[in-house]
């Protein structure tokens, strides 16, 4: 028993940290990472992907020829935060979430795709990386985001998203979000821009719409066929983006 303690203090604190995070060792972490929140996202991811293996709670695969890792982090950004601190001591240098939001606007309907540029810190991870207020993604991961959207053809909304911490008791966010002009309210977006900013790793978000909150509509309401071809683009999207895009 001793022995093997003696071992696992002989790892590197950076590896045994990653490891613990995300099951496997930082050097089998691509550079290039579709961060989802939730499992149906993740799956969707892997159904794009080729050459597909699992490694540890990650997944990785080629995208038009080019290496990426699929990491769900569940939901809610005290994981994501978690699992991108772990990213980070891998090395990484691009991310892009791609997952479910809420539309704001009464003309955003379901299915539609939402490009956040900038998000604003509605949840308590992000304000203890960057000390609250509005935080941007990076400019041309948004532009390749929003371009590649457009260009298939997909109803497209580009702007800022309200970030949250409570999905069940979303009242007073979605309030502020609807004052703020925001187009979409979700849980983890505000902590990606956040932990990328401090690390300076390159980041984008993009969401279908899965919900209507200012109707009264939750996802639980709306999830259907829609949502899920959704889900797709804003997949392709984010697994485009990030196999072209310089590192």
């Amino acid at each position: 028993m001793k022995a093997e303690s003696s071992l696992i203090r002989a790892v590197p604190k950076r590896v045994r940290e990653v490891y613990a995070i995300l099951g496997c060792r930082p050097g089998k972490l691509e550079k290039r990472v579709l961060l989802t929140a939730t499992k149906i996202a993740a799956r969707r991811a892997v159904h794009f992907l080729e050459k597909l293996e699992r490694r540890g709670e990650t997944f990785h695969g080629c995208y038009d020829g080019v290496a990426v890792t699929v990491v769900h982090t569940g939901v809610g950004c005290p994981a994501t935060a978690v699992a991108l601190e772990a990213l980070h001591k891998a090395g990484i240098r691009l991310v892009v979430r791609a997952d479910f939001a809420g539309a704001v606007g009464r003309s955003i309907e379901l299915g539609d795709i939402i490009v956040a540029e900038k998000a604003f810190t509605g949840d308590g991870t992000s304000k203890r990386y960057v000390g609250g207020g509005v935080i941007e993604g990076s400019r041309e991961v948004t532009d390749a985001l929003f371009s590649l959207a457009l260009s298939k053809g997909w109803r497209t909304h580009v702007g800022s998203v309200w970030t949250t911490d409570v999905l069940f008791r979303e009242e007073e966010d979605l309030k502020k979000a609807v004052d703020a002009g925001c187009v979409g309210i979700d849980m983890e977006t505000a902590t990606v821009f956040a932990v990328c900013s401090v690390y300076d790793i390159k980041c984008g978000a993009v969401m279908a719409v899965s919900d209507k909150p200012v109707e009264g509509k939750d996802i639980f309401d709306c999830i259907g066929r829609k949502v899920i071809n959704g889900l797709d683009h804003a997949v392709e999207a984010a697994l485009n983006v990030l196999s072209k895009m310089k590192i």
